[in-house]
């Protein structure tokens, strides 16, 4: 079949004019979609600026959470001693290390890193968990030798923590976290307010850079740092708690103690420079037992014993019930109270005077000086020195300790609290008390924190002292002299106290241990000595308390050399000039003058101590003086010159004698009784 095919047409002609019209058309269309485009970006400039941007605002600025970061904690010259930082921890995954048979290879190098730990790691490697992280951090050294190791579910994270640079250093008093950064033992739970930070928001644009989204905070809006908690700055001067942690270290290693503190405090302001404990605990590690995290110092009460002879006399002096120079009967050591009760001295003593009351730590006579007050006024003096009331200070749990009404006292507790036994007080609390002494007769509020600062520098509190007079000038002064023989004179129960160069006012105290049953241990004891140096300007007071040592339990035999010790080197540290030795003169002074510059003085070695009675007899190729008339000069002459010993007892003109003028022999000392001509 034949196709018939179209003929074909010839091309159609193109005119020049079409071109151009084509040309024209399409330039007008491209010209005014120019300008529609200029005149939108000229919009979205110009009059959308506002409504773009905070579209833009909308889809690139978002709200970031500032979290709180925890204030530090530094000492009195500013030296940290809590801090944040990055640690390293080790991240186990229990699952894989079972999967793959390795939970004795792993449990076993790890009980290298964390020795005395293996119970604990066994059970996180028995967990069936991924993810377990340990709870003691490693140093730098020991993270990389594990990370090189590669063992098997183990790796090694940082993470932020609570670090205490200077490990064990002033534990009690700083305290720790929990494991949620919160404060749950001493200044890190007490001034936890001041501490934490605040959690806050800020304004911050995200922007994508090689996939991954940038942070910038806005100028303007808070910065990260301004969610920090302030700073405390303690009292504590860290070159001070050095030395007493030191000490304290090297009396336990002496006495093996059941446990021990070191209290040292500025009398004046009643700031905490050191206090040290045993035993203690690291603050960066897990704590083995809730016993080592006890500040002793604060929150233990025990039996202050004799130290609270102190309180009696200066209570006694002041309202005045005795005289300074009065002389007691001690009853040669064992007195019948009362008919179920026998009090009893370690030295048997006849007659004393306060000075040799406390000197000697009579019991029976301090008792004597309890009865010329009551009851009713030995207990409001012993409160007046803060007994039985919690101190006002930062320290958690600090004990308020045990002082009964005076109502609910039986027949012999009066006694008893006079010589400190039927009460229980706090290391601080006696170390304060004492401090008022001290201090010219003011208590002075205890506190561990000086200051807070706020991230701005501003400082927004600050420790103001609370000052409270409890005795007189004078009569804190009398005591203080009188406390200066403890340690000073031939026969003072304190002398392991003394320190090279300086005077040392302070009292000893070997107190038995109460038992909860009723009564008291027949073989164990709190051993204690408090002193203040130097006695005529107190820079300091220092206690050393010990509980139950073993092989001895006198407190100048246990207590008194760590005071020596501690007490020199910070005496030292601070630049207390010693004393220069020269003697006083004493020409035409009066015994009892003579006696207290003596025992206020400048050299330890001179002394005064009037022979205590004794049944020594003396014989005598003059025979004993008549001192009627005789003023105190003239008597201390004569009974020099005649070789006897003998006691004052009261003031202007000797009036008789308990010994016959022209005696060949005596026993003991002869008593010349003074009285004043008006």
């Amino acid at each position: 079949m034949n196709r018939v095919r179209a003929p074909m047409l010839p091309p159609m002609a193109t005119h020049p004019r079409a071109v151009r019209s084509r040309a024209v058309f399409v330039g007008v269309v491209l010209l005014l979609a120019a300008l529609g485009l200029l005149y939108r970006a000229w919009a979205v400039a110009i009059d959308g600026h506002e409504a773009y941007a905070a579209q833009g605002n909308r889809q690139q600025l978002r709200s970031y959470r500032l979290a709180a970061s925890r204030g530090e904690i530094v000492d009195r010259n500013y030296l940290a001693l809590a801090v944040n930082d990055r640690v390293h921890r080790v991240v186990i995954n229990p699952r894989v290390i079972r999967a793959r048979g390795q939970s004795d290879r792993v449990l076993a190098r790890l009980g290298e890193v964390f020795p005395g730990e293996l119970d604990y790691l066994r059970d996180e490697l028995d967990r069936d968990k991924a993810y377990r992280m340990l709870r003691t951090p490693i140093d730098d050294a020991v993270a990389g030798q594990l990370a090189g190791e590669r063992l098997p579910g183990v790796s090694i994270q940082q993470v932020p923590d609570r670090v205490y640079p200077r490990q064990n250093l002033a534990a009690h008093v700083l305290g720790r976290v929990n494991s949620q950064g919160q404060g749950n033992l001493g200044i890190e739970l007490g001034a936890d307010a001041w501490l934490q930070g605040r959690e806050t928001t800020s304004p911050a644009y995200y922007a994508s850079h090689r996939g991954r989204s940038r942070r910038l905070l806005v100028d303007g809006h808070p910065d990260p740092g301004l969610s920090r908690g302030q700073t405390v700055v303690l009292t504590l001067d860290s070159a001070l708690q050095a030395m007493a942690e030191e000490e304290v270290n090297t009396l336990v290693e002496r006495w093996n103690p059941v446990g021990a503190s070191l209290v040292v405090l500025d009398p004046s302001r009643g700031e905490v420079l050191a206090m040290a404990n045993r035993p203690s605990f690291d603050p960066n590690h897990r704590i083995e037992s809730a016993a080592m995290t006890v500040n002793l110092a604060a929150q233990a009460a025990y039996e202050p014993g004799s130290t609270m002879k102190a309180i009696t006399v200066a209570a006694a002096l002041e309202q005045g019930t005795i005289r300074k120079n009065q002389t007691f009967y001690c009853e040669d050591g064992r007195w019948q109270y009362t008919p179920r009760h026998v009090i009893r001295d370690t030295k048997r003593s006849e007659w004393l005077t306060v000075t040799e009351i406390l000197a000697v730590s009579s019991n029976i006579c301090t008792t004597k000086i309890y009865e010329t007050l009551d009851k009713q006024a030995l207990h409001r003096w012993v409160r007046r020195f803060h007994f039985g009331e919690r101190p006002a200070i930062q320290l958690p749990g600090a004990t308020r300790g045990l002082l009964a009404d005076w109502k609910k006292w039986s027949d012999i507790q009066g006694a008893n609290i006079s010589f400190g036994q039927g009460m229980s007080a706090s290391p601080l609390q006696v170390a304060s008390a004492f401090a008022a002494v001290a201090n010219k007769g003011v208590y002075t509020s205890p506190t561990v924190v000086s200051r807070v600062i706020a991230n701005d520098g501003e400082v927004v509190w600050e420790h103001q002292p609370a000052h409270e007079r409890v005795v007189r000038a004078d009569t804190a002064k009398t005591v203080m002299e009188m406390l200066t023989a403890v340690v000073h004179s031939k026969k003072g129960t304190g002398k392991n106290a003394r320190i090279d160069g300086y005077r040392v006012a302070g009292k000893t105290s070997t107190a038995q241990k109460a038992n909860p049953q009723g009564g008291y241990y027949e073989d164990q004891y709190y051993a204690s000595f408090v002193g203040a140096v130097p006695a005529q300007d107190p820079r300091l007071v220092i206690l050393v308390s010990v509980d139950n040592p073993e092989g001895g339990h006198y407190g100048n035999q246990v207590a008194a050399p760590t005071f020596r010790r501690f007490g020199e080197r910070a005496l030292t540290y601070l630049g207390v000039p010693r004393i220069d030795g020269t003697r006083p003169e004493l020409v035409d002074e009066p015994l009892a003058a003579a006696a207290s510059r003596i025992s206020t003085g400048f050299i330890p070695e001179l002394d005064i101590e009037p022979e205590l009675p004794g049944t020594r007899r003396v014989s005598l190729a003059g025979g004993v003086p008549d001192f009627t008339g005789m003023t105190m000069t003239q008597a201390f002459d004569a009974a020099a010159q005649a070789g006897i010993a003998w006691r004052a007892v009261g003031s202007g003109l000797a009036v008789g004698q308990n010994t016959a003028p022209g005696a060949a022999e005596v026993t003991g000392p002869v008593v010349v009784h003074f009285q004043s001509p008006h």
